[in-house]
């Protein structure tokens, strides 16, 4: 089964209607809460009546920030890193509102028509004060804080060093400096964020239903915040459209739901609308990157200093925001042998929507920055921008990182090997011909490359105070023969239920049809961490195959007694059976003696056949030491990526005319499932440059409120990615790598690379993610 290709096995109730999302399940006498938001960027909160709102015809009840805030416990990020600002916030404002759809209120009504008529009638008093967009107005002296309390708008102020950064540049034969502006995006999955709650009268247990990565962190935070024992708590996250990094926090709204179902001991439901998923959400990526490179006459480079600034928004998130641009800071040089490495983080409180994770966690900002440094040093010496990337690539016998802390280890396979097959399978020198013809004939065609190690599976224990390194999983043997698989990790489109069942079918001899596979239910597991980094397959395939392993030690036992062999005979799992020497002994049958007739079970042995197991790979945490290291020890993939690009002269449109990927993730469980991952990645990384874009005028007001205006890929304009696997395995059971974030981080900077090699003739340079038509015709000038 490992290496095979079965159909998705969810695809069936996907594609043809049937999946249940928060919106569809049925909760009988669920009402429809919605949220009263703010409709200016920052103010103060003199007044809000609910008065004429709660008048409407079926309207049920409203509730203010203020009266929420009585009856329940405030959100604390739990970023105990030096540097960073304590900060605690209610679950919805009271005092002051720091972005356009800061949630104020809510609202719950018997319909979703009544709700919204009657959201229309809430009355509010702002004092308004000045908006604060982008971290220029919010560190302009004299600018009005956003929180009491605080004598400027920085969050936090972050900085290491490695080696002897500032010795080295100093002595550097040559040094460059590089500026670069990463906009801002957002996730935008097809499902918003929902949730649900109901209060079971008989039990006084609450259970709510939440569109939610990570089901158990929510369920602890749900507890915290609404003052409950968590074991009264139950999470369950059914099927979900889409995550991307937006349903990994926990959010306000999420425990609002709850604390009103507690409140009205009725059950309520919300379910975000488009204007605001893009809205009053989760944005990410707003970054600017002042970088210092010191390099020798070879483009080798020696030393390297950044200055990362990063627009937080309203740092109202749990976790913080500051998650993404420190994984920025630390894994900007990851590629690549720089020994001398230096940064300092800033964090900007703004007035903007907060921003927070997305696909590729910070990797994104720290690859495109680090490869226009190749190209740079590539530029500036005269050399061929592939051997510059070469000569830079750590040795494929080193195996330690530079830049992590004393014990790390840098599993991965060999990078030069990798940008090998990428030059052969791009065919780089008939490319080169075609575009050498094509400047001929005046046409921009460029070619970029980016050569990517992506930190996957993070082991990050203590951050936030709810994050560890393990997984979960439990695998039974029914006494029908079939297997059962339950999860810590939860699927938003993944293929969760196919893969997993793939890992525990190719243990015990089976198919996947002949596995059941469920997760995102919090009273089926002890605790899970949830699927986010790229974590998935490397630590719930980890724990689903060392769970089915244990089971399958276990029946294999049961087989030897039952067919009278010797305890140390061997015994191996074929079709559906144990086979013992000449023997054969059906799961059905080992299922059925383990659990309905133990009296022939051997002495000593319990009934059942069942394993619970924690993973847990015994790496360290990623909380930065007294020195402001961070020991980020886990697991890593790696890709090699060529772009090539055409921009019209005219309108400044770019159409890509190759694209291909040379790919490691280790061993491969399901080729079609990884292709698909890699495309749509790609698809995702390709559409921030070109097409999305989150904006905001001067007073605080979104631009981008809907989908006409925030433009997400269709299947028109998703490129085809050419993919070359590699299998080098990693260390880890089963030798699974991440590869969910792969392309989402390598698209963007190899764009970057192409467009700045296709402008080339014209003497300019782009130095921003934006690379939408107005942006480069703005670029190119006129002529």
């Amino acid at each position: 089964m490992i290496g095979a290709s079965p159909p998705r096995r969810e695809d069936e109730r996907f594609l043809t209607g049937r999946a249940r999302y928060v919106a569809d399940l049925p909760i009988p006498g669920a009402s429809t809460l919605v949220f009263v938001r703010s409709p200016v960027a920052h103010a103060r909160i003199v007044a809000v009546d609910l008065g004429a709102a709660l008048a409407v015809p079926g309207v049920v009840a409203g509730f203010t920030g203020a009266e929420l805030a009585a009856v329940s416990e405030p959100f604390d990020h739990r970023l105990t890193i030096p540097g960073v600002r304590p900060l605690r916030w209610p679950v919805l404002a009271v005092d002051r509102v720091r972005y356009v759809g800061d949630p104020v209120a809510v609202l719950v009504a018997e319909t979703g028509s009544a709700a919204l008529d009657a959201l229309d009638l809430v009355r509010l008093d702002l004092d308004e004060l000045p908006a604060l967009v982008g971290v220029g107005a919010a560190l302009t002296p004299g600018a009005p804080t956003l929180f009491d309390g605080w004598d400027d708008n920085v969050f936090a102020r972050v900085g290491a060093s490695f080696g002897r950064p500032d010795e080295e540049l100093a002595a550097a034969r040559h040094t460059r400096r590089v500026t670069f502006e990463h906009h801002r995006v957002c996730g935008a999955p097809m499902e918003g964020h929902a949730t649900a709650a109901a209060l079971d009268p008989a039990t006084g247990r609450l259970t709510v239903w939440s569109s939610q990565q990570q089901p158990h962190q929510l369920r602890t935070v749900l507890a915290e915040v609404c003052g409950l024992p968590e074991s009264t708590v139950r999470v369950v996250a059914p099927d979900i459209g889409g995550g991307f990094g937006n349903k990994q926090h926990f959010t306000r709204e999420e425990c609002a739901v709850g604390l009103v179902a507690l409140r009205l001991g009725r059950p309520v439901r919300w379910v975000a609308g488009k204007a605001e998923q893009l809205t009053a959400s989760v944005h990410s990526r707003q970054q600017h990157h002042d970088v210092t490179v010191g390099f020798d006459d070879t483009g080798r480079v020696t030393a390297l200093r950044a200055r990362i600034t990063a627009d937080l928004g309203a740092p109202l998130l749990y976790f913080s925001g500051l998650g993404p641009p420190l994984v920025t800071a630390g894994s900007m040089p990851l590629a690549y042998g720089i020994e001398h490495y230096a940064y300092e983080l800033i964090g900007v409180a703004t007035t903007t929507c907060p921003v927070g994770a997305y696909r590729g966690f910070g990797q994104p900002e720290a690859h495109v920055t680090i490869e226009r440094v190749m190209d740079a040093v590539a530029t500036h010496l005269g050399l061929d921008p592939v051997e510059v990337r070469r000569r830079n690539l750590r040795p494929d016998d080193a195996p330690r990182p530079m830049i992590a802390a004393p014990g790390a280890r840098l599993d991965i396979g060999p990078q030069r090997a990798q940008l090998d097959q990428l030059v052969d399978a791009l065919g780089l020198d008939a490319w080169r011909a075609r575009q050498r013809a094509a400047r001929a004939e005046g046409r921009l065609v460029g070619i970029g490359f980016s050569c990517l190690v992506e930190a996957s599976a993070p082991t990050q224990l203590g951050v936030a105070g709810r994050f560890g390194a393990f997984e979960s999983a439990q695998v039974h043997l029914a006494p029908d023969g079939r297997v059962l698989v339950r999860v810590g990790t939860k699927s938003t489109g993944q293929a969760h239920e196919t893969v997993f069942a793939q890992v525990a079918a190719a243990e015990l001899g089976l198919t996947e049809v002949d596995v059941d596979v469920a997760d995102g239910d919090t009273d089926a597991l002890p605790y899970g961490m949830g699927s986010w980094g790229s974590r998935s397959a490397v630590m719930g395939g980890g724990a689903v195959l060392l769970a089915t392993r244990q089971v399958a030690q276990a029946a294999a036992a049961i087989a030897r007694h039952l067919v009278g062999a010797r305890p140390d005979a061997p015994a191996r799992f074929v079709d559906g059976a144990c086979v013992v020497g000449e023997a054969r002994v059906t799961l059905a049958e080992l299922g059925r003696v383990a659990w309905h007739e133990p009296h022939r079970l051997p002495e000593g042995t319990a009934p059942g056949l069942a394993a619970h197991v924690v993973f847990d790979p015994g790496r360290t945490s990623a909380v930065p030491d007294a020195d402001g290291r961070m020991n980020f020890n886990q697991t890593y993939s790696t890709c090699a990526t060529a772009l090539v690009v055409e921009i019209d002269r005219e309108t400044g449109a770019l159409v890509i005319l190759d694209a291909v990927m040379a790919h490691d993730c280790g061993t491969v469980i399901n080729p079609t499932v990884l292709d698909g991952q890699l495309q749509g990645g790609f698809t995702q990384g390709v559409a921030a440059a070109l097409l999305e874009r989150i904006a905001y005028d001067e007073h605080g007001q979104p631009r981008t409120a809907g989908l006409q205006d925030y433009l997400v890929p269709t299947a028109v304009e998703s490129p085809a990615l050419r993919v070359v696997h590699a299998c080098t395995p990693s260390d880890l059971p089963g030798g699974f790598r991440g590869a969910a974030e792969g392309p989402i981080i390598a698209a963007p900077a190899a764009l970057v690379s192409a467009v700045n090699d296709a402008l080339a003739p014209l003497g300019v340079t782009v130095s921003t993610t934006d690379l939408s038509p107005l942006s480069l015709f703005a670029t190119m000038g006129p002529g």
